[in-house]
């Protein structure tokens, strides 16, 4: 569940993952959210996102692409905050679980995508 702090849902589209024995492979975060309509909110909300797991993945990667150029998005107790620029703005992210016995096992991973459409606070 993706969310603003104000409550609106951000709708997200599923990535590739793995899971025990399952895998699939989809496209990347652009292609993705090809014909998507972004969601309309206001620059700067602190957005969340609850991964809907009892145990938090080890890896969280979560990207911002503008204009075409990708930057990491600092990420920290599950929420981030939405950039200060107006525009549309693309979002990738990935989640990854692992082994409590050893970190080089994985037990699961994920990727998904969002779109946003940035204005100004009134």
């Amino acid at each position: 569940m993706i969310q603003t702090a104000s409550g609106s849902a951000i709708p997200a589209i599923q990535g590739s993952y793995c899971w025990e024995a399952s895998c699939a492979d989809y496209a990347g975060t652009m292609e993705l959210l090809e014909g998507i309509t972004p969601v309309t909110l206001l620059v700067g909300e602190d957005v969340s996102i609850d991964m809907g797991t009892d145990v938090a993945p080890d890896e969280f990667t979560l990207v911002e692409i503008v204009d075409g150029k990708a930057h990491r998005v600092s990420f920290t107790a599950g929420s981030f905050q939405l950039a200060q620029e107006t525009g549309i703005h693309y979002y990738g992210a990935f989640a990854r679980w692992s082994s409590p016995k050893d970190s080089n096992v994985s037990l699961g991973d994920t990727s998904f995508a969002f779109a946003v459409h940035l204005l100004e606070k009134k």
